[in-house]
């Protein structure tokens, strides 16, 4: 606002008339008609240890908890093929090694097929330099 008033007033303006300060115009809201509450039951109590179906949700309702959830035979499949994989330096030697053939894999084929510039080699020769030289 300071600039435009500064500007206007200078020699470079030869013509032309002076700038009003004005103050922007501001959007008028009603006021509200019903204040907003955040709380639960009485004395804005957020947690109620006496109702905890209405305050946490019903958890019976998502299923069940013991182990009759499975098949017996599935179960021990699930077991046994996971076996391997329960420690830490198992599961990171698994993924590193994984990790590293699917990049040996895509290096093999991958490139080849993504026509990369590398494996195609040079499409035209190359341009002569100012004294013959490459």
């Amino acid at each position: 606002m300071a600039l435009s008033l500064t500007a206007a007033k200078s020699a470079a303006f030869v013509k032309g008339t002076p700038l009003r300060a004005s103050k922007a115009a501001r959007a008028q809201r009603a006021a509200p008609r019903m204040v907003t509450r955040a709380k639960y039951g009485e004395d804005s109590k957020y947690f109620d240890l006496n109702d905890l179906e209405n305050t946490l949700g019903s958890w019976d309702m998502y299923g069940q908890d013991d182990q009759k959830r499975y098949p017996s035979m599935q179960a021990e499949f699930f077991e046994r093929a996971a076996t391997g994989l329960s420690r830490r330096e198992s599961m990171l030697g698994f993924l590193a090694g994984l990790g590293g053939a699917s990049i040996l894999v895509w290096g093999g084929k991958g490139s080849k097929d993504g026509s990369l510039p590398i494996t195609k080699g040079p499409s035209k020769p190359a341009d002569v330099g100012p004294r013959g030289r490459i």
